[in-house]
């Protein structure tokens, strides 16, 4: 049965506050951001923030060119309408504005999960970026290696181009803790793609259970080939919560 959010934790919330210098200032003084649930009238802004800033920049989406292929980019957004629904995305914003700084797709992964997209993507990019990330949680099986039915996972981690630079991805990570903790949550783990997010994770804790480069997959697959993609390797890196 899916997970379902549970009605005792408050809807939205605001989960992290944290300092950072602000763009709009020269002097590069500090401003406040929250990081708090995405809540359903900015969802469009959501998939804004994620198609401008996020598809071309992801290493599988921009090797498959998700972005500029229609039947991939329905599918993805399709996608993250899915997620969008469970009410665990997270968003940032600055202190005083309602621009989106940045997001991160949530979702609880199950050990009795039994729903398949496959059926759903049609599109060779997308077939090819469900199947690697599947591979990855497969190999490892984590649910086994660390005890738990359930885990908070994540389907991309996107920052506003002009709030680069800034640590605000690492912050955006910093907020699965008191998440997982509210949730009874004991795991959260993640396949980061780019060593963009990589670093930051492992700033925070995230621990590294698998590593594959992307021109070991044509090993598992001969059609996974990522000739050409910008970036290194795919890391499958986990957070236990105590």
């Amino acid at each position: 049965m899916p997970w379902v959010r549970p009605n005792d934790v408050p809807y939205p919330n605001v989960w992290w506050t944290f300092c950072a210098p602000d763009p709009d200032r020269d002097d590069g003084a500090l401003v406040t951001y929250r990081v708090e649930d995405l809540t359903e009238d900015r969802i469009e802004d959501a998939i804004k923030l994620y198609t401008e800033h996020f598809l071309d920049d992801e290493p599988l989406c921009a090797y498959g060119r998700v972005r500029h292929n229609p039947l991939s980019y329905e599918e993805v957004v399709s996608f993250w309408t899915h997620v969008f629904d469970m009410k665990m995305t997270i968003v940032c914003y600055k202190e005083g504005s309602k621009e989106l700084v940045g997001a991160n797709l949530l979702s609880v992964k199950c050990a009795d999960d039994k729903m398949d997209i496959s059926g759903l993507i049609k599109s060779e990019s997308m077939q090819k970026l469900v199947a690697v990330n599947e591979y990855m949680t497969d190999t490892v099986n984590l649910f086994e290696r660390y005890g738990v039915d359930r885990y908070l996972t994540a389907y991309g981690l996107s920052v506003n181009n002009r709030y680069r630079g800034r640590g605000i991805a690492t912050e955006i990570l910093k907020a699965r803790r008191p998440i997982c903790r509210a949730f009874g949550l004991r795991l959260t783990s993640t396949n980061f793609t780019a060593i963009g997010s990589q670093i930051p994770a492992a700033k925070i804790g995230f621990q590294t259970d698998l590593e594959m480069k992307y021109d070991e997959f044509v090993k598992v697959n001969p059609t996974y080939t990522f000739e050409g993609i910008k970036s290194k390797s795919l890391k499958l890196m986990s957070l236990p919560i105590e």
